[in-house]
């Protein structure tokens, strides 16, 4: 006679259903911890990028306010167009006055070069005994006067022929010819010139 024993009793059979709930709870919990570093991470990322863009906004703030603030002193700086026009007149009219300068100037040098020869001759023929205190030289009219001081009387006939010898002299006639004896008989005043009338007048 055969007797079978069942072995598999509720006590012996394996109890699967709470491994597979214990491994479904680990890999939920581990999954929560990942999704929570994730999380985590993310939010710190997001944190620094925040950080990271109110600083590039408060840059840029910071340069648009020195933008504006360049382009209102550049504005400020821009010239009134009435300082412009008087400038301009201004500088107009110192262009003209130089240029009138200039042309004194220039005519200046001409009549002083004109002047230089009659000058020098007058210097080198003076006799001693002779001086001259008054020299009057008309470039237009070639007209000369001298007034003076001599010594004796011939000395101012001498220097006159002398003047005649000199180039700026030559051809020269002094129709007017004066001479007085001073006060005190020691010096003669004389004055000459070669145009009379205008020498009478003086």
């Amino acid at each position: 006679m055969i007797q079978q024993v069942n072995l598999y009793t509720d006590e012996l059979r394996p109890r699967k259903e709470q491994l597979q709930a214990r491994a479904a709870l680990v890999v939920l919990v581990l999954a929560l911890v990942v999704v929570g570093v994730a999380a985590g991470v993310a939010r710190y990322r997001e944190a620094r990028l925040q950080v990271q863009v109110e600083s590039r906004q408060q840059q840029n703030d910071r340069l648009q306010r020195s933008v504006e603030q360049l382009t209102a002193e550049a504005e400020a700086r821009q010239p009134d167009p009435e300082v412009e026009a008087a400038l301009e007149r201004v500088t107009s009219t110192l262009a003209r006055r130089q240029r009138l300068l200039e042309r004194v100037e220039n005519l200046v040098a001409r009549e002083t070069t004109g002047f230089s020869a009659p000058m020098s001759a007058l210097a080198r023929q003076v006799p001693q005994g002779l001086w001259l205190t008054h020299i009057r030289l008309d470039g237009r009219q070639g007209d000369v006067g001298l007034a003076g001081m001599a010594q004796a009387g011939r000395l101012v006939p001498m220097y006159l022929e002398k003047l005649g010898d000199e180039p700026a002299f030559a051809g020269k006639t002094f129709g007017s010819f004066r001479l007085d004896r001073e006060e005190d008989e020691r010096w003669i005043e004389f004055r000459v010139a070669t145009d009379a009338a205008r020498e009478d007048a003086r």
